[in-house]
């Protein structure tokens, strides 16, 4: 575990760790403090080659400052770092830090899963992928959040059962889902963790629109010029609130009828719950010469025949007669970005047809 206390002066870097999770913070960090006006950061490459992107040191401290003012961030109150800092969501806790001259405690992600939270001072915000929530849940019987006051997850879609077991919880700690990408220097939109609650609310400065494909386009009110166009299906509410339906990238289209892969996802941990399948799982989907798409489901380890055909009746009786995996692979392992988000396409490549 590293604890830091940022300030006005430059820190004493030599004495950091030599985690590779830390290295893009320190040169990031050296870099700042020497005044430089632009940072070059690289997206996460989960529907692709990462791209290499540029921002401002103007940007980046309004992205931080959004964050600080609705949390109430102050200079005595301490931010955790678990989060591989090459891409944005870990960076931008390094960033929140240096701006409100706060106290960083970092520690490794590959280590997090053994380390016991309660051991940290109070916590003020702390930013985690989904895979690493769950993963704490199930490896402590009592609440692990305890000492942390504000969690934001994002890069990934939060798991039906995931999000119930995070309320069931009843933690003191409040949850968050997060909408934002590396171009937009972290979260844009914000959606409470509740019962009732599937509308991401926009933060200070952005507001929302839909193109012809239904996709969210993300305007900035104080910069005309800034508009960004994303490939994630939205239902528009206002121009302050939407839902997320899921990556355009990831619809299915079979005969006509259209899904998204992550909203089905959904219906498949619904299933896995009720049966207590403690398995990781993810999907695929390829052409089908007669109905356009078919939809690939990937599961962890191995399933016994009813329990195959016991999820695709679940999923036709949810979804609909024809919205259901028309084949059912297994993998030893489901395979993740470095990220924390799934590699759908190389754990596609691992899987293999069961033989029964």
């Amino acid at each position: 575990m590293l604890q830091v206390k940022f300030s006005s002066s430059p820190l004493h870097l030599n004495e950091w760790p030599n985690d590779e999770n830390l290295l893009p913070a320190i040169h990031l960090i050296k870099r700042w403090y020497e005044g430089a006006d632009s940072f070059t950061f690289y997206s996460s490459g989960s529907t692709g080659s990462p791209k290499e992107i540029t921002l401002s040191r103007t940007f980046l401290i309004a992205s931080a400052k959004r964050t600080i003012d609705l949390f109430g961030i102050q200079s005595s109150d301490c931010l955790l770092l678990a989060l591989n800092t090459s891409f944005m969501g870990g960076m931008m806790m390094v960033i929140r830090a240096i701006v409100a001259e706060t106290t960083l405690i970092y520690i490794s992600p590959q280590q997090l899963s053994s380390f016991d939270l309660q051991q940290l001072p109070i916590v003020k915000l702390a930013s985690l992928v989904p895979a690493q929530a769950d993963l704490l849940m199930k490896k402590n019987a009592n609440d692990p959040f305890q000492n942390i006051q504000n969690l934001l997850l994002g890069g990934a879609a939060i798991s039906e059962s995931l999000h119930m077991r995070l309320i069931k919880l009843k933690s003191t700690c409040h949850f968050y889902h997060t909408y934002g990408m590396t171009e937009t220097a972290s979260h844009v939109a914000i959606k409470k963790i509740s019962d009732n609650n599937n509308l991401y609310h926009a933060l200070p400065n952005f507001q929302f629109s839909q193109d012809e494909r239904e996709c969210l386009i993300i305007h900035h009110t104080q910069d005309p010029v800034f508009k960004f166009t994303t490939n994630d299906i939205i239902v528009l509410h206002s121009p302050f609130s939407f839902e997320w339906i899921g990556r355009i990238d990831w619809v299915i289209n079979s005969g006509g009828i259209k899904y998204s892969l992550e909203k089905a996802e959904e219906c498949i941990a619904l299933f896995f719950n009720e049966h207590t399948i403690n398995k990781a799982f993810t999907s695929y989907k390829l052409p089908d010469e007669i109905w356009g798409d078919q939809w690939i489901l990937i599961v962890e380890g191995m399933l016994t025949m009813d329990e195959t055909n016991g999820i695709k009746s679940h999923c036709k009786s949810h979804l609909g007669k024809y919205c259901y995996p028309k084949e059912i692979l297994f993998a030893k392992k489901i395979v993740y970005l470095s990220s924390g988000k799934v590699d759908r396409a190389n754990s596609f490549k691992e899987a293999i047809k069961p033989s029964f």
